[in-house]
């Protein structure tokens, strides 16, 4: 309250909220090696996955850092890739420049991706599911009539 101008005032209230020079470095150099050491885990969407890596570098330009660009973010999300998504990726190297691909089109591509394959193995499992009953009705109840030793559905 002792502080006489409002560029005081605002200075005061940035080291409160954001920390002096160093304590942002540190912050800094902690949010790099979080982006650095980040991957895809395997029961992670696209979207999941591409929010996170977004959130840390968002964070990173709130504290100053420039160097982050769209680019390398787009470079980060195609290594970090699981196996799964291998073939896509060579895809989207061949068939794309990279040089202009943006995170939300690479995100875009790869979530089409994981769509299909959830897609088909949804088919898969359905599939196999008719063929091991072997179209039996399991839309009604069954049970089982141990005196005739028959099958009644209710």
């Amino acid at each position: 309250m002792d502080f006489e101008t409002p560029k005081q005032v605002w200075d005061k209230i940035q080291d409160e909220f954001e920390g002096s020079s160093k304590v942002k470095y540190v912050r800094l150099l902690t949010l790099k090696r979080e982006f650095e050491l980040m991957k895809m885990k395997d029961n992670e969407s696209v979207k999941d996955y591409s929010s996170r890596l977004m959130d840390v570098v968002n964070q990173m330009r709130l504290l100053g850092e420039t160097s982050f660009t769209d680019q390398k973010v787009v470079e980060k999300i195609m290594v970090s890739m699981p196996k799964r998504f291998e073939a896509k990726i060579s895809a989207i190297e061949e068939s794309c420049d990279l040089q202009t691909l943006t995170i939300t089109e690479l995100t875009s591509k790869l979530h089409a991706q994981e769509q299909k394959v959830s897609i088909r193995s949804d088919e898969a499992i359905e599939g196999a599911f008719r063929a091991k009953h072997n179209g039996r009705n399991f839309g009604k109840s069954q049970t089982f009539n141990r005196n005739k030793g028959k099958m009644k559905v209710l």
